[in-house]
């Protein structure tokens, strides 16, 4: 009974060992298939671009909505181009090409107009404050004048209807004051702190990510597989032969 035992994984293992020089060329051919498919693999470009744009305190909605940027000024760009607002305050662009010179032109060229875009709403705003600031402080000088002017009539006046209806008057112009004053200071205060919109550092281009290491590992995987398949087929087939013989 000992003597018709079969081993048939002792068979296959010792059939595997001479064989084993294939469990190097089959993975090894595998994996240069694999490296050399990667690059087949279709990609938006060699060379990206990516930028950071502050928008400072602007927070109009079109020149912080990605589809309207794009419209607005992204009309040159040749490659794939991506813009994203993850906040209200920053805007991120990466843009794809073939050159490296080519993304980085055209990501500045982006970079500048709408910047441009941007500083003309900042000095809106700005500008629009600053007048109203302006009109205060004449309106301050105003005030003080005639506040000044109530103070002398009511010195003068002897008269208590007079001296009643100034005093009054000197009341409101003075409350007026003090609002005029507050009011001032708190527009040139959001002058002060209004925000410029910058570039957030320059442009950064980098090249695309290759997948050729990943293609080759599952090459080489695949490789292995593929040789125990095949010899194990090439050791059926043998023993195959071997059995019609007898």
């Amino acid at each position: 009974m000992s003597e018709n035992k079969s081993y048939r994984l002792y068979d296959s293992l010792e059939f595997f060992w001479r064989k084993k020089i294939w469990f190097i060329i089959i993975p090894v051919v595998a994996a240069l298939i694999g490296y050399g498919a990667s690059f087949l693999v279709p990609s938006d470009g060699k060379y990206v671009a990516k930028s950071t744009v502050f928008t400072g305190s602007v927070k109009l909605e079109a020149l912080t909505n990605p589809d309207h940027i794009m419209t607005q000024y992204g009309k040159h760009f040749t490659g794939k181009t991506e813009v994203f607002v993850p906040t209200r305050s920053y805007i991120k662009t990466e843009t794809y090409g073939d050159t490296e010179e080519q993304v980085k032109n055209e990501l500045n060229q982006f970079n500048e107009q709408l910047l441009a875009g941007l500083m003309k709403q900042h000095d809106k705003v700005i500008g629009g404050t600053e007048t109203y600031a302006s009109i205060q402080a004449e309106r301050i000088e105003t005030l003080k004048t005639t506040i000044e002017d109530y103070k002398k009539l009511l010195i003068e006046s002897d008269n208590v209807t007079v001296i009643n209806n100034f005093t009054t008057l000197l009341s409101a112009a003075e409350m007026d004051l003090t609002n005029a004053l507050a009011t001032e200071q708190r527009v040139r205060n959001d002058v002060i702190s209004y925000e410029k919109p910058s570039v957030a550092g320059e442009t950064r281009v980098a090249q695309t990510k290759t997948y050729g290491t990943e293609g080759a590992i599952a090459g080489f995987i695949l490789g292995i597989l593929l040789a125990i398949l095949s010899l194990s087929m090439w050791k059926y087939i043998l023993d195959a032969r071997k059995y019609r013989k007898a």
